[in-house]
């Protein structure tokens, strides 16, 4: 980083991990500047499919130090996510930095090293530019409803849609509907449509293990998994301590029989093998994909016959059907796209650009691009606890700016990339997203973080907690409140 005087701040996005940015770094005594494409706060919870919403406790995505209303329920909805973050944007005079409805087109750097912003206000139409001493992005990892294409698609004459596009159960009432994907929003929407569709069908090439909210109906999945020591059964972090790697070495039986259990257990809590929803890969290593708690009643439906299960791959579209890679033809009307988001790069620089692979880009410490001075992206790390993981890379930010810890070289940056781009390759499955991932790894990730700006990593009060009690937002309170203080 290069070495000036850091006083203006600008921040791409108003999303959870933005305003949690501009937030902390302006308590820090930055003067901060929010650019926001949409007209809410909030990013992915402005809007969403018909009953969209959290599948984590709200416990586990509150921000540390402004717990979730105690007349939210333990899920809540999109709604009420929304509401909330606006509620902490207003509260934390974050809101009145906002700049929405505003579209970045390019970014670029004068001979000062400072960032210059250009952009475009979609109201007036007029075109902008604002210098800044230094960039956060944090405009996520997905942008643009990602849509495949088959042969035949253009002759189909029912709809086609995103699921982020399926707003009300109106456009699938009486119809023919096929859902495509196996991811939550494939199943939330599929869950739902299946209450009003007269006809359901789910397409999918690969299944993936459910993470359950209650392990045999009555304890919290948290109080397993996101514990010290359940971290240590995973397959081992970059820099696995003494203790999990000597698991792993002497008492291998022991770690796969933990996951083996874990298995059981799910197949006892839902009906996968009835419904041809087992997973391939196991559990250890597919926890590594993209989030997935889906809602019980899905499996029921399926069980029933509600939502009839193919899995298999589109070969192509007729008229009024799709044909299937196993020979089958199935009637519809409504064809529901739940196949996630696509990336948009286009105001990122060059370098950033180029450092785009198959998996993703890899950043230090999944924060900094060692060739881009002065910049730093935040809510690029994938965890069961987004909010709390984007907050404290914040914290890491703050006190990096305020000097008090140094980034290493450029060239142990890009060894340590490196690094983790083997260690990550590995074993985790093969997604495009597999640079940002970390999941349950996010104990050892946010351990990182605050090592180096030199907090103790060790929330709990005794050594049985720290290993035995489950991690959570709350946690981490002080860290937040003390940058005020600082």
């Amino acid at each position: 980083m290069q070495k000036i005087t850091i006083k203006t701040i600008g921040i791409i996005g108003a999303g959870v991990a933005g305003i949690g940015a501009a937030r902390l770094l302006s308590q820090a005594g930055f003067e901060c500047e929010v650019f926001e494409k949409g007209d809410q706060v909030g990013g992915v919870w402005t809007a969403g499919y018909h009953t969209f919403g959290l599948q984590t406790p709200k416990s586990l995505y509150e921000v540390p130090d402004y717990p979730m209303p105690d007349s939210y329920p333990h899920v809540p909805s999109g709604a009420e996510l929304q509401a909330y973050f606006e509620n902490y944007a207003k509260d934390y005079k974050v809101f009145e930095k906002i700049r929405f409805n505003t579209d970045i087109t390019k970014l670029d750097q004068d001979k000062n090293g400072n960032w210059i912003v250009h952009y475009i206000d979609q109201k007036s139409g007029e075109s902008a530019h604002k210098q800044f001493d230094f960039l956060v992005v944090a405009s996520g990892i997905y942008f643009d409803p990602y849509l495949p294409e088959f042969p035949g698609q253009d002759a189909f004459k029912g709809k086609i849609m995103h699921s982020s596009e399926y707003r009300t159960p109106s456009s699938v009432t009486g119809q023919k509907v096929v859902v495509v994907g196996f991811g939550k929003s494939a199943l939330d929407v599929a869950g739902d449509v299946a209450k009003f569709a007269k006809q359901t069908s789910l397409v999918y090439r690969k299944a993936h293990w459910p993470i359950p909210m209650d392990v045999l109906g009555f304890l919290d999945v948290r109080r397993i998994y996101l514990t010290r020591l359940a971290s240590a059964f995973l397959p081992l972090y970059q820099r696995p301590d003494k203790w999990a790697k000597t698991l792993h070495e002497r008492f291998p039986s022991l770690v796969s029989g933990f996951w083996r259990l874990t298995e059981c257990i799910i197949k006892f809590q839902y009906p996968l093998k009835k419904c041809d929803a087992l997973s391939d890969e196991p559990i250890e290593i597919d926890i590594f994909n993209l989030d997935f708690l889906p809602r019980k009643e899905v499996y029921q439906l399926m069980q029933q016959g509600k939502i009839k299960n193919q899995r298999t791959s589109i070969k192509s579209f007729t008229e009024t059907s799709i044909v299937l890679e196993n020979g089958e033809e199935v009637a519809c009307d409504v064809v529901i796209f739940g196949t996630g988001y696509k990336s948009n790069y286009s105001f990122l620089p060059k370098a950033f650009k180029k450092s785009q692979e198959a998996d993703g880009v890899y950043l230090y410490r999944h924060i900094i691009h060692p060739d881009l001075p002065n910049m730093a992206f935040i809510g690029r790390a994938a965890t069961f606890s987004n909010s709390l993981t984007s907050h404290l890379a914040s914290v890491w930010l703050v006190n990096l700016l305020k000097g008090k810890f140094q980034l290493p070289a450029r060239e142990q940056m890009l060894a340590e990339i490196e690094a983790i781009r083997q260690w990550k390759r590995s074993f985790m499955p093969a997604i495009s997203s597999r640079a940002t991932v970390i999941k349950l790894h996010m104990v050892h990730y946010h351990d990182e973080l605050l090592r180096d700006a030199a907090i103790n990593p060790y929330r709990k009060n005794n050594q049985f907690l720290e290993w035995f009690s489950d991690y959570r937002p709350s946690d981490y309170r002080e860290i937040l409140s003390e940058i005020a203080d600082s």
